[in-house]
């Protein structure tokens, strides 16, 4: 009795430690596949995120202007905006229970294996689609069986955290259909021209049938077999009941349209999207911005950018003595960039001439330099005098001349503030720089944002200090701003391929650079250039400001003008310095201005300059700097401040004024018979005027 029940009571022991032990070793499995799955999914969300989708940039009013691929081409694209043919289509033929298995499919294993052992039997895989996901995003494709059942416990650990639909997308998005397509979005806008929303049965069997061979079944290779595996994913369908006979009959029938690989047009603006890059790839990286499917929403405006790149696209197809050109436009109250052509050919040179390229810009910096002297308390009438000057300044060497000349190699005399600038006159620039300093330009423009080498000398006033047309343009919207500043604003939002917010446009607070009424009396000087000095070729129907401007020997030509809502640049030059023939820049820079300008659609409600109290307009003479009279020959209307206005009348010219042709040979009034190339026109006083006849040309023959 006593051993029996020893017997028996080692047998319980027995069974019970044997329990506890499968017991414990199914805990240790089932925590270790928790590990497993934990670290699986973890890994699958990193690639996720790092997953190689294309990067949207979007215009102003949120539509695709532009999209940036990484090494692989691909739109992803949400589950509900595939459709349902070709979610059944591809499930038919890759995975036909797809949604009654777990992540990996033992009938099918089971059917597979006895298939594969008949004679003559093609050798046919058994991966779900969830295991192929594994295979295309975590694995290595190496055939083993430790790889295989690493595989399959994957799968498993995915079921277990993604929902089949979850999984669905992630397939379609990730499967490679070919020619550089990776995803189902991309596949069809490429075969068909059309989104996977729209894609009819046989479109939709067509892409599902491209999954086991890509490229051995493309259309471009061979178009039988690409037919061939088409009808057996259309059977398949029709097999599983997924598609009617009627529906089934007329995919068969249905002829398609195969294109060839449809070329973006979603590549407008490639300066203006690459000078974004550079900046994005030193903050997020070249693999988040390259192929992590960033959302970039931009102030770029689509219809200006195209009338931009119009406007010189006309112009390049003219005769011409430069290589490239430039321009960019912004809204002078945001500081938002509208439009940006950085260079002729971006897949020829990604050089950006409007934010890298850094040349002088002549006299379109002298608004700066006058708008400072207003601030020091120079008047548009005061005067100064055009005539040879000279200045000299030591150096490390000894002792440096300067002597600034005028374009037109000529000197003008006694003119007023005012009629320097619209005439662009150097010798008088140069006077009033060496009147307010060096020390007070610098920073002075340092507000407007341009940052002047302290030691070029006076040659400032010419424009000799480099700067770029981005910086050069923004420092003109404080001429339309009213005074204010605002830094150039290129994106508004960036999201990342989940829809999180990276970062906001916050605005910041304007700059005020100049005081309402200095901003003022600058706008009216500006809207002379355009209208009677160097600018004219840049005036159209609305009020605008502008200034031109060239650089010694003709190396560059820019113009920079605005409106009350719009600053737009223009620059033509070359890129090694080379001089230009017949360009200035009241010439192709204007112009270009112009028909830029007068191509953009009309506001609705055309904003103006705002008129300021305590002006009014005075016509003043442009050479006395005085309220004119009739015998003044250059007058122009002038806005003064009423609390200083012009007292006296213009004392040169007068009608006691006499005007008359003089011999030079003489020095006798000229005859009918004096050369054309000896007589000059010369101004007296009454009273002082030659009274004789020329004597030396009588028209009498002296042999006679």
């Amino acid at each position: 009795m006593f051993l029996v029940f020893g017997r028996s009571t080692s047998k319980k022991k027995a069974f019970i430690i044997s329990g506890i032990a499968i017991l414990a070793a199914l805990i240790a499995v089932f925590v270790a596949f928790l590990f497993f799955k934990a670290s699986t999914v973890k890994q699958f969300k990193k690639i996720q995120a790092k997953e190689n989708i294309n990067t949207v940039f979007y215009d102003i009013d949120r539509r695709p202007f532009h999209v940036t691929r990484g090494d692989q081409d691909r739109k992803y694209v949400s589950l509900s905006h595939v459709s349902r043919n070709l979610q059944k289509a591809v499930v038919a033929i890759e995975d036909s229970r797809f949604f009654h298995h777990f992540g990996f499919d033992p009938i099918r294993i089971v059917a597979v294996i006895f298939r594969n052992l008949k004679p003559n039997s093609a050798i046919q895989g058994a991966s779900t689609i969830t295991q192929q996901l594994v295979k295309l995003t975590l694995l290595s494709p190496e055939q083993t069986l430790k790889r295989k059942i690493k595989e399959l416990f994957m799968a498993i650990a995915l079921e277990m955290e993604y929902s089949k639909a979850q999984i669905l997308e992630f397939y379609l998005n990730k499967v490679y259909l070919g020619h550089r397509n990776y995803g189902v979005e991309n596949a069809s806008l490429n075969y068909f021209h059309k989104t996977t929303e729209d894609l009819s049965i046989a479109e939709a069997a067509f892409i599902a049938g491209l999954i086991k061979k890509p490229e051995g079944y493309s259309p471009f290779v061979n178009l039988k077999k690409t037919r061939e595996r088409q009808v057996l994913v259309l059977k398949r369908l029709r097999a599983l009941d997924w598609i009617s006979r009627e529906e089934y009959k007329a995919a068969i029938n249905e002829r398609l349209i195969i294109r060839e690989r449809k070329k973006s047009g979603l590549q407008t603006a490639p300066y203006f999207v690459s000078h974004i890059l550079l900046k994005l790839k030193a903050k997020y990286g070249h693999n988040t911005v390259y192929g992590g499917g960033l959302h970039i929403y931009t102030t770029l405006d689509s219809q200006h950018q195209l009338a931009m790149e119009k406007v010189i696209k006309n112009r390049l197809s003219k005769p011409r003595s430069f290589e490239e050109v430039a321009g960019v436009s912004i809204d002078p109250s945001t500081g938002f960039v509208k439009a940006l052509v950085g260079g002729v050919d971006f897949f020829k040179s990604e050089f950006n001439r409007v934010t890298q390229a850094k040349r002088q810009p002549g006299s379109s910096f002298k608004p700066i330099l006058y708008a400072t002297a207003l601030v020091e308390g120079i008047k548009p009438n005061d005067i100064f005098w055009d005539e040879p000057t000279q200045y000299t300044r030591a150096t490390e060497e000894g002792f440096e001349i300067y002597e600034p000349g005028n374009f037109s190699g000529e000197h003008l005399g006694q003119i007023t503030v005012a009629y320097a600038l619209r005439t662009s006159n150097n010798v008088v620039s140069v006077q009033i720089l060496n009147d307010i300093g060096i020390s007070k330009l610098i920073p002075a423009a340092r507000l407007f944002g341009i940052n002047l080498p302290g030691d070029r000398g006076l040659c400032l006033a010419l424009g000799c200090g480099e700067t770029t047309l981005l910086n050069l343009t923004d420092a003109y919207t404080v001429f339309a701003n009213q005074g204010y500043r605002t830094e150039p604003v290129f994106v508004l939002k960036i999201t990342d391929n989940q829809g999180n917010v990276l970062e906001k446009h916050s605005p910041k607070p304007e700059i005020r650079v100049l005081s309402p009424i200095t901003a003022f009396q600058m706008n009216r000087l500006l809207q002379d250039v355009v209208n009677l000095g160097t600018g004219t070729a840049a005036k159209t129907d609305r009020v605008s400001g502008g200034k031109t401007g060239t650089s010694d020997n003709n190396r560059d030509a820019w113009y920079i003008g605005y409106t009350a809502d719009l600053v737009s640049g223009f620059w033509i030059g070359n890129d090694n310095n080379e001089p230009m023939e017949d360009e200035v820049g009241g010439r192709s820079p204007a112009r270009l201005w112009k028909a830029y300008t007068n191509s953009l659609p009309k506001p609705l409600i055309q904003k103006d300059f705002p008129i300021t109290e305590g002006f009014e307009e005075y016509l003043i003479c442009d050479q006395s700097g005085k309220m004119a009279t009739a015998w003044c020959p250059k007058k122009t209307w002038y806005s003064l401040d009423t609390r200083e206005p012009p007292s006296e009348y213009c004392d040169i010219h007068s009608d006691s004024e006499m005007v008359l042709d003089i011999c030079n040979a003489s020095g006798k009034r000229a005859t009918e018979y004096c050369p054309l190339h000896e007589v000059e026109t010369k101004h007296f006083i009454t009273g002082t005027e030659p009274r004789e006849r020329c004597d030396i040309h009588t028209g009498l023959d002296p042999s006679d």
